[in-house]
């Protein structure tokens, strides 16, 4: 059974990194937009099981969420683990089925961003992986080298839609243009 799981931060911390031409009501804003449509773009592509894993305490720690969330969906059943960031405003169906083809292949498939971190990983079982986010070296690298040290051979898979994160003010201007839903978080640079 395939189980989605969406590592949130608390929205009063998410997309801290635009705080220079964001104000935090618009940011919350825009995380909250962003992770509706993820959650909305999972559920087209048909996974029926779906958590918003995180911490409302505020620590926004990204592995240890993403850890306690795989044991826990693995203990609920799961035998696999799809991990889909929540800043993927361009995510659609078609990335999620390529990500669940790739999982038919290798029990660790990785979607790469564009900077090289991770903004979404199948793992089979959902346990089989130690996850590397938010180590200030490119996590998607990180976690192919933890599946290599344990014998699986990682697929990749590269999708504009899965490596379209929104992380910085030169992110958000081109979401911006190329989206008019999002063009109410247009800012001043």
């Amino acid at each position: 059974m395939l189980v989605a799981v969406v590592p949130m931060k608390a929205l009063e911390l998410a997309k801290s990194r635009l705080a220079s031409v964001l104000d935090p009501p618009r940011r919350r804003a825009l995380a909250q937009q962003m992770l509706d449509h993820v959650l909305e773009t999972l559920r087209r592509a048909g996974v029926e099981r779906i958590h918003v894993a995180g911490s409302d305490r505020g620590e926004g720690d990204l592995n240890a969420d993403a850890a306690a969330a795989a044991r826990l969906v693995e203990a609920e059943g799961a035998t696999q683990l799809l991990l889909v960031t929540a800043d993927l405003p361009y995510l659609c169906v078609e990335d999620i089925a390529a990500m669940i083809e790739a999982g038919r292949e290798s029990a660790v498939v990785i979607a790469e961003a564009k900077d090289g971190g991770t903004n979404a990983l199948l793992l089979r079982p959902p346990t089989i992986l130690g996850f590397a986010f938010a180590t200030h070296r490119p996590s998607a690298g990180l976690h192919a080298e933890r599946a290599r040290s344990t014998g699986i051979e990682p697929a990749f898979v590269r999708r504009p839609g899965l490596a379209r994160d929104i992380d910085t003010p030169a992110d958000l201007a081109a979401l911006v243009s190329d989206h008019p839903v999002y063009r109410v978080f247009r800012h001043v640079a």
